[in-house]
């Protein structure tokens, strides 16, 4: 595990919702440019919170360099590399329209079936919302950006797991769509139109009143000439989403499945294990956020209150000290529960693993006091999961640049 950051080219962080994958995956970028490499971090998740961590307004479908001023003001400068420069850190948001649009742009044969398609009333309106756009336009982009970029890390921040599955499969399914039967019929039946094409539906009464009692004629008229240009595009589509699926199971690419204490959240990402296993992906750790931890014994809980009255000065009301040591003594034995009951539910989940012959590591890690919202707070939550891992943690003091040759 200490070579996860220096051999991996692409860290892909999947699970539950609301287990804390942007904080993950905020915060080891934010650890690898610590290191001095040039990172990525690129979110779909919908909800949008990486911005917030890594202390922006907003992020965009192009990459946004995060401050290095950030990292000084933080205490966790920005150190030297491998490539003899500091390291940096960008951020970016995809936005699936505008990965959509380019797509077309590349694939379309001729310029004809560009206009169609980017034209078509049911494109326009539904290229964001088509079942399974945005997982297969996150894999577009991360094709792209590996392919075009020179970044030494990037990590993927992906949504729930639901979505994370369609993730894997948006590039099966897409190309099964294309290539099925039902498509095959549609684009055949509009070619059958002879040279009147669409044409000869739009001006047939008979059937327009038909397809207005159930769908809508103009909706389907779009849907039909959406598919009819888009299937030209097939070759291509089926040539990117072999190349896509390879690069998933490539060796330089980890996948990392963060997971909490509950036991929901559990199953959901011990399934998503199976499927990482049964698909040939290379599964890299299990990170468990959030455990609560206890530094008290049962005999310490138990005489909790008499402790505090004991070691109170004599001053002020006794009685309502009397009510906080007993308040005080009923929260630490709940949340000596609870932290028993994540060591427990900690326990199954290696004992689980065992089972499935998993070596990879399972890391816990400690609920914070506050919120991770800026990079200070990224970068000490990134030390805790490296330690864990044996990734290592950057020094603190800054360490000097070499001036290059005739500056």
């Amino acid at each position: 595990m200490s070579s996860l950051i220096a051999d991996k080219k692409t860290l892909i962080v999947v699970g539950p919702g609301g287990v804390g994958k942007t904080t993950t995956s905020a915060a080891l970028a934010v650890h690898a440019a610590r290191m001095g490499l040039k990172v990525l971090v690129l979110t779909v998740d919908p909800a949008r919170r990486l911005a917030s961590s890594l202390g922006l307004k907003e992020l965009g479908n192009q990459e946004v360099e995060i401050d290095p001023r950030l990292f000084e003001e933080a205490g966790t400068p920005l150190q030297v590399g491998p490539r003899g420069t500091r390291g940096r850190l960008f951020g970016m948001m995809l936005d699936v329209k505008s990965t959509f649009d380019g797509l077309v742009e590349r694939y379309a044969p001729n310029d004809e079936v560009r206009r169609k398609i980017l034209t078509n009333p049911f494109y326009v309106q539904g290229s964001s919302a088509l079942a399974g756009s945005q997982e297969y336009m996150a894999m577009e982009k991360l094709y792209e950006i590996r392919e075009q970029r020179d970044y030494d890390l990037i990590v993927l921040d992906t949504p729930p797991t639901s979505n994370a599955l369609d993730f894997l499969r948006a590039a099966d399914r897409l190309e099964d769509f294309l290539g099925s039967q039902t498509a095959k019929v549609l684009v055949q039946g509009a070619k059958a139109a002879g040279r009147f094409g669409l044409g000869f539906l739009k001006v047939n009464t008979f059937i327009m009143r038909g397809l207005n009692k159930f769908v809508g004629a103009d909706m389907f008229l779009n849907v039909l000439e959406f598919i009819q240009s888009f299937h030209e595009m097939y070759a291509g589509f089926k040539q990117r989403a072999a190349r896509v699926k390879e690069i998933l199971k490539s060796p330089d690419v980890g996948f990392l499945v963060v997971s909490s204490t509950d036991s929901a959240a559990i199953d959901e990402s011990v399934f998503f294990h199976e499927q990482l296993r049964r698909s040939g992906m290379p599964f890299s750790a299990m990170l468990v956020n959030r455990v609560r931890e206890t530094r008290l014994s049962d005999a310490d809980i138990a005489g909790l209150g008499d402790h505090l009255l004991a070691v109170s000065p004599p001053i002020g009301d006794r009685h309502a000290l009397e009510r906080v040591a007993a308040v005080a003594e009923e929260a630490a034995r709940d949340w000596h529960v609870l932290a028993k009951v994540d060591a427990l539910r900690l326990s199954e989940l290696r004992t689980r693993f065992a089972n499935l012959g998993e070596t990879a590591p399972i890391v816990p890690i400690p609920l914070f006091q506050r919120d991770i919202h800026d990079i200070g707070a990224l970068a000490r939550y990134a030390e805790v999961v490296a330690s864990a891992l044996g990734l290592g943690v950057p020094p603190t003091e800054p360490t000097a640049v070499p001036t290059p040759p005739g500056e």
